[in-house]
């Protein structure tokens, strides 16, 4: 019979933060789901963890393409639930996710595709939450994905029919692939949101890289025309990336500054974004790890 959900997790050598992970789903209050967990090593002992669950809802998938794009559409396309919901490895989930985002989705029209959630910065190597990420904005969030990417992936849960409509997620990406996404399908549904933290993204040494991040960036300026071609928007695009750039000791974050004051000469419609942009919580994780304080 098929399951009301599918859980895409996709995974590569993370053995011990993937078993947290999958022991996340399997208490959830809410059970009937199935987990594809998409295994990008294709190794021995990941398929053998998968097995050590003996539960018959864990399906063992290995990748055979290459990148985390890669990854999530293999899970979507051998999905069988009406709903999909990603788990990055690394992250966890609150035991009621699924039970209330299954509750919002039957609460809500029908127009609406999307749902997500508020989630913690959890700070793995001291074990202890260093910050919480709300949602942004529901219902009609395109201008708003135009800057931010407001969403969490592993907060994300989205009818199935969705993808058929805004397509999968595009592997030439080498970052943002889930912003690119979530900015598509905002464009074909409408997103629900829950104020409730009910994930755990985990911050970890070894996890960012800030080239690959701002490839990625850059590769959204190109790819979507909304924000190439609107001054205002491609100019706050460009200070976030020229703010960054500074920050990491990159002198041609200068340049872009320039360039989005250059658009923009006086940020008009931009200012509160910014403002709010800069104490947000995700700009000072990447200004620590720049500072080597996480």
């Amino acid at each position: 019979m098929r399951p009301e959900v599918s859980v895409i997790i996709p995974t590569y050598k993370r053995y011990e933060l993937l078993k947290r992970a999958i022991d996340s789903v399997l208490t959830q209050t809410f059970d009937d789901f199935e987990v594809l967990v998409v295994d990008g090593a294709r190794s021995k002992s990941i398929r053998e963890l998968v097995r050590s669950f003996e539960d018959r809802r864990l399906r063992y998938i290995p990748q055979t393409g290459t990148g985390i794009a890669n990854a999530r559409n293999l899970g979507v396309l051998k999905a069988r639930g009406n709903f999909i919901a990603f788990l990055d490895d690394d992250d966890r989930w609150r035991e009621d996710k699924l039970e209330l985002q299954i509750k919002a989705f039957n609460e809500l029209p029908k127009d609406y595709g999307l749902v997500y959630t508020a989630f913690t910065y959890y700070y793995l190597d001291r074990n202890k939450i260093i910050g919480v990420k709300r949602p942004k904005a529901s219902g009609d969030v395109y201008r708003h994905l135009l800057k931010d990417n407001i969403t969490g992936t592993s907060t994300i849960m989205v009818r199935r029919e969705c993808f058929k409509r805004a397509g999968l997620f595009r592997e030439d990406f080498v970052t943002c692939e889930d912003w690119d996404m979530w900015l598509r399908m905002a464009k074909i549904c409408r997103f629900g949101a829950i104020d409730e933290p009910l994930v755990d993204y985990t911050i970890h040494s070894g996890q960012f890289s800030f080239a690959k991040y701002l490839t990625g960036r850059y590769r959204m300026i190109e790819a979507h025309g909304d924000i190439r071609h609107n001054p205002k928007v491609l100019s706050y695009h460009l200070l976030q990336i020229g703010i960054l750039k500074l920050f990491s000791g990159d002198k041609s974050g200068a340049k872009d500054l320039l360039r989005a004051f250059g658009l923009n000469p006086t940020m008009r419609g931009n200012i509160s974004e910014i403002l709010s942009s800069i104490f947000d919580v995700r700009t000072k994780i990447y200004i620590f790890k720049f500072l080597g304080r996480l």
